[in-house]
């Protein structure tokens, strides 16, 4: 079974977010509103800092100061005391890496370029699904109302099936499950963005999108 997907050029949680989680997330993470530059979520990173306000400007790269900070001369902050070139203490983001945050600068620096084309209308409040991004493994948390026959069936980004988890228990209230990165011949999968829904009466729905840190 396949599901129709549509992929622009440069996708933020495919392809920005991960670098920002393997070469950033040691300093720029959520701190009870420290005030200080976060990039562990899209929302964060656009607010910018207390200091220097907002990083991106979208459709700008060349000024925003999230692309200038990342090349190899260093450049002044405002209102730093010193020059930065990030990650700091570490050698620059390989040129590719610089390239997908200054392309997708360029292009708007919107949230995320995939969309999908056959979600349903399953309340996005009993269904939900959590750490996201995951590296290990994903909880998978919904709420029935009644008495369902339901599976769980994971995606991967070309809409083909790559796991379905048959619930254990069909009666009402709150079930928890979990994904580890294996597909159906229980063989590890690659990391990278999944779909995750229910499958009723063999129609796909709730779809959700999770990226798979590997």
């Amino acid at each position: 079974m396949y599901t129709a997907i549509l992929m622009a050029q440069v996708d933020y949680l495919t392809q920005v977010q991960p670098i920002f989680y393997n070469h950033c997330l040691s300093c720029h993470v959520s701190v009870n509103g420290s005030g200080a530059l976060e990039l562990d979520s899209y929302e964060y990173l656009m607010e910018g800092d207390s200091n220097n306000g907002p990083v991106v400007i979208p459709f700008n790269a060349d000024s925003s100061l999230l692309y200038r900070v990342l090349l190899r001369d260093s450049v002044i902050v405002p209102n730093e005391p010193i020059c930065c070139r990030m990650p700091k203490n570490a050698e620059p983001l390989p040129q590719d890496q610089q390239m997908i945050i200054y392309n997708w600068i360029n292009e708007g620096a919107i949230a995320s370029t995939v969309s999908v084309m056959s979600e349903s209308p399953r309340e996005s409040s009993s269904f939900d699904v959590y750490p996201n991004p995951f590296n290990n493994k994903i909880n998978i948390s919904f709420m029935l109302n009644q008495s369902e026959r339901e599976n769980i069936i994971i995606f991967d980004i070309l809409g083909k099936r790559v796991k379905t988890i048959t619930r254990k228990n069909y009666g009402v209230g709150r079930d928890l499950v979990f994904w580890n990165g294996v597909d159906d011949s229980n063989r590890p999968v690659s990391g990278g963005l999944y779909l995750i829904g229910f499958e009723v009466d063999n129609k796909i729905q709730g779809l959700k999108k999770v990226l798979y840190l590997k």
